[in-house]
């Protein structure tokens, strides 16, 4: 079965905060109840000539982070990050 995912925005604070709740869903938006939905704040950090990023995920249960963690989060989640540093070190250089 394919996974989609569908994002709903809750605040965006520029340029501070985004949060947001991550949901599974199909390919036509419907979310999946059964399965984790955290919570995700971005929060971007002024250093001066550098942003510092902190993204936070809250579940509403232990169980619930098990189970992402389980389908491969940690794996997926640097996988994304890697991108947005190559993303970055691009567009410093044009």
């Amino acid at each position: 079965m394919e996974s989609w995912n569908k994002t709903i925005y809750k605040e965006i604070v520029e340029p501070e905060k985004i949060v947001y709740t991550d949901y599974f869903s199909d390919k036509d938006g419907n979310i999946n109840e059964a399965m984790p939905a955290p919570e995700v704040t971005m929060e971007f950090i002024d250093l001066g000539a550098e942003t510092k990023l902190v993204s936070r995920s809250v579940f509403d249960s232990e169980e619930s982070l098990q189970a992402v963690l389980d389908m491969g989060l940690l794996e997926g989640i640097t996988q994304t990050w890697d991108r947005l540093n190559e993303l970055v070190e691009t567009l410093k250089k044009n």
